[in-house]
């Protein structure tokens, strides 16, 4: 609720004369080179929609996944929250979920099932996720010129083949990892599958119906969908009648979503971030501007890259390999913290 309120209060004029001027905006150099190229036609994009919709819907009727008319559900989820996501996500670079709507929603209407919830989940987020990956890679590819019609075809055939390695990839490891998905399986522990798991189970089997009721004691939960409609007004009000003071830099989206990554995201990362952040963002950019202006995105594109890149190395060297044992590798510093000590209690003599 926040995001759409948000959306409409800061865009909304804003999204309403792009869509009524979508074909007589003027035109900027990169889009007056691009149209050397032949556009990519309207029926491409609605043929390939037809196709994928009718798979989807007979699929979930074959295999009882879901009746037909939640995959339309599904479908129109995505169609109302890409643009105000895909606005965010220019912005700030993150990306608000859709997972807890999803599940919210088919909670309610098919309580008990929870194939249903994850099956309504991926559809209604992961199409979102997958616009905005395409509509990126479409820009990208505007600014280096690279034909329509080509990025259409890639676009499509690494879509397609992406699917099958994917699949490949995941029963090779079911079936070649010992205790996959287990903590005697690590590294191969699947965190973020695993509470994929336990939300199927959370908001499919218990249902939103059951864990926010009235007898519940998590019920005035509820009641915050109120107050995410509510809360972006006021902090509008103050960015208009005081454009230069520090509500200007307040963006309540971002601020909120992340608590959609806690699980499994461990807490410490926020506080590794909200450092990095007023380090290079407040203090390097107030004081140390011209650094900042020249070399920020640099160290951040950077930094990124040096991530993936050590992540492919630490795989293919350290994954097999026997690491000395000291109490800086050891994970667990806080043995009773999973269970708070009770299941090490010693019963006390009768």
């Amino acid at each position: 609720m926040t995001l759409l309120v948000y959306i409409g209060l800061h865009y909304g004029p804003e999204i309403y004369q792009q869509l009524r001027q979508s074909r007589s905006i003027n035109e900027d150099v990169h889009l007056k080179l691009m149209r050397h190229y032949e556009e990519v036609p309207h029926w491409w994009y609605i043929v390939l929609f037809v196709i994928t919709f009718a798979t989807s819907i007979a699929i979930c009727e074959i295999y009882h996944m879901m009746p037909w008319y939640w995959v339309v559900v599904a479908t129109l989820v995505p169609l109302v929250f890409t643009i105000p996501i895909g606005i965010i996500q220019a912005v700030s670079n993150q990306q608000p979920g859709l997972n807890v709507i999803t599940e919210f929603i088919i909670g309610y209407g098919m309580p008990g099932n929870p194939i249903a919830n994850v099956t309504f989940k991926v559809y209604g987020y992961i199409t979102m996720t997958q616009a905005l990956n395409l509509v990126s890679d479409l820009k990208l590819g505007h600014y280096m010129k690279i034909p329509p019609r080509n990025m259409f075809v890639v676009q499509l055939a690494g879509t397609i083949l992406a699917s099958f390695i994917e699949l490949g990839v995941a029963y090779w490891l079911m079936n070649t990892v010992a205790n996959i998905c287990t903590p005697e399986g690590y590294p191969f522990t699947c965190i973020s599958a695993n509470t994929f798991y336990s939300a199927s189970v959370l908001w499919g089997l218990i249902g939103p119906g059951k864990l926010f009721g009235t007898s519940s004691p998590y019920h005035p939960v509820l009641y915050l969908f109120f107050v995410g409609a509510v809360l972006p007004v006021p902090v509008w009000y103050m960015q208009r009648k005081y454009p230069n003071s520090f509500w200007r830099h307040i963006n309540l989206p971002v601020a909120i979503s992340i608590a959609g990554a806690m699980p499994p995201m461990p807490a410490a990362s926020i506080v590794n971030w909200f450092i990095a952040c007023f380090v290079f963002n407040y203090i390097i950019h107030k004081y140390r501007n011209t650094w900042w202006q020249r070399y920020a995105f640099s160290l951040s594109a950077g930094l990124d890259s040096g991530v993936a890149i050590s992540g492919i190395v630490q795989f293919g060297i350290f994954t097999k390999a026997k690491m000395p044992q000291w109490w800086g590798a050891d994970a667990d510093h806080c043995k009773l913290a999973p269970t708070g000590g009770f299941l090490n209690r010693v019963s006390p003599p009768a």
